[in-house]
């Protein structure tokens, strides 16, 4: 091969090289969640919008966000405050507004770094979010950011009484209903609540989940699931 032939090889594969060094594989977005999981659970008591309305007016986030926020906390944590969710990459969202363990020791107005339970409590949870807000605004949540147009035209609740809780509490807010004791379960795949020992077919994965007690359970079919006979059955 010619010195000619050999250097516009040369060339090509470096132009090769070039492009395709460029081009990074394809992932998914690490706050997206998965669908029915047992990394995700709903858990301890389910605040009214209103609640959330108060913890945000309280902790100081201005009036024109009070609307925005409720709905993406509605996306975050469907309003529990003890809901937590673990990140692919390792991480764990906790509470209301779903604050992600980065930011623990590393964000002033948030926890220390060794006081993760501190977010369990909405108060805590609240002002951490506003500590987010005020460095990147809103659409550092993944709820609002996939549910923007419903979120920029939700309308504030009123304020309502805060409880004195501490987080630990895990039956229901004064506005919901008491389901017994079995928690209902926030469903990726139906984009909605549903009550506890209802069965979802998963659209990721095709797996039947029941749910119970805020968090779902592989196994099971359109009938029945780990907790026995379904309380209402959604295939795909």
């Amino acid at each position: 091969m010619t010195a000619a032939k050999l250097l516009g090889v040369f060339a090509l594969t470096s132009l090769f090289s070039v492009v395709t060094a460029g081009c990074a594989v394809e992932t998914d977005d690490e706050e997206e969640m998965v669908d029915e999981s047992e990394d995700r659970l709903l858990a301890g008591r389910r605040l009214s919008p209103s609640e959330v309305a108060s913890h945000l007016r309280a902790a100081g986030f201005p009036e024109n966000t009070i609307g925005k926020m409720v709905c993406t906390a509605k996306y975050e944590s469907s309003f529990y405050e003890r809901a937590s969710n673990k990140n692919r990459n390792g991480s764990m969202d906790r509470g209301l507004f779903q604050i992600n363990s980065i930011h623990l020791g590393g964000t002033r107005g948030c926890p220390s770094k060794g006081n993760a339970e501190a977010l369990w409590n909405p108060e805590t949870n609240t002002k951490c979010a506003l500590a987010i807000y005020n460095m990147q605004g809103i659409r550092a949540w993944y709820g609002y950011r996939k549910h923007k147009t419903e979120c920029d035209n939700y309308a504030a609740p009123g304020s309502a009484p805060i409880s004195t809780g501490n987080g630990n509490d895990t039956g229901a807010s004064s506005s919901e209903p008491d389901d017994g004791g079995e928690g209902g379960c926030w469903s990726g795949t139906l984009q909605d609540m549903v009550d506890a020992r209802t069965c979802v077919q998963s659209k990721s994965n095709g797996v039947w989940f029941q749910c119970m007690e805020g968090g779902w359970y592989r196994g099971g079919d359109a009938t029945s699931g780990k907790f026995g006979q379904c309380n209402g059955s959604y295939p795909l």
